[in-house]
C-alpha cells in the first residue's frame, strides 16, 4: 500500500507563502497526525483560555482523522503534548486520559513558548498503527 493523504490542505505560512500539508498521512499500517490545535470545523479557536477544553477538540479532530485512515484511538501509539504554561498540564493530561484510557501509549510532554495562534495553548502530535 502506498502513501495516503487525508484533507490535503494549503498551510497560510503568511506573507502569501504557503506549504502543501495534509492533516493525517497513512503510509503502510502507520498513521501520522499533524499536530493538532483547538481548531474547530469552522476555523475558529475552541475553548480559549481552556486548556481541557481545547484538548478535548484535539482528541475529536483525532478520532476523526484515524478513522477516515482506517484506524482508531486504541490504536495510538506516541502522543507529543506541547502546552505553552505548566499549568495546562493537569487539566490537558486528564482530557487526553479520558480519550486513552486502557490504550498506554508513549508520550512525550513538552512546554513551548508559543503555538500558531496566541489563544492557542495546546497542541497534539499522534502517531497510531492499523490492526492486522
Amino acid at each position: 500500500m502506498g502513501h495516503q493523504r487525508i484533507r490535503p490542505y494549503k498551510a497560510d505560512l503568511g506573507d502569501g507563502a504557503q506549504m502543501d500539508m495534509a492533516m493525517a498521512v497513512r503510509a503502510g499500517r502507520h498513521v501520522y497526525i499533524r499536530g493538532l490545535t483547538a481548531l474547530g470545523p469552522d476555523g475558529k479557536v475552541v475553548g480559549v483560555g481552556a486548556g481541557a477544553a481545547q484538548a478535548e477538540q484535539c482528541m475529536q479532530t483525532a478520532k476523526a482523522l484515524l478513522e477516515e485512515a482506517g484506524s482508531s484511538i486504541e490504536h495510538v501509539c506516541k502522543i507529543h503534548t506541547y502546552i505553552t504554561d505548566r499549568a495546562w498540564r493537569v487539566p490537558v493530561y486528564q482530557t487526553v486520559g479520558r480519550w486513552i484510557k486502557g490504550v498506554f501509549p508513549c508520550g512525550t510532554g513538552i512546554i513551548v513558548n508559543g503555538l500558531p495562534r496566541a489563544e492557542m495553548v495546546v497542541m497534539l502530535d499522534i502517531a497510531a498503527v492499523i490492526p492486522d
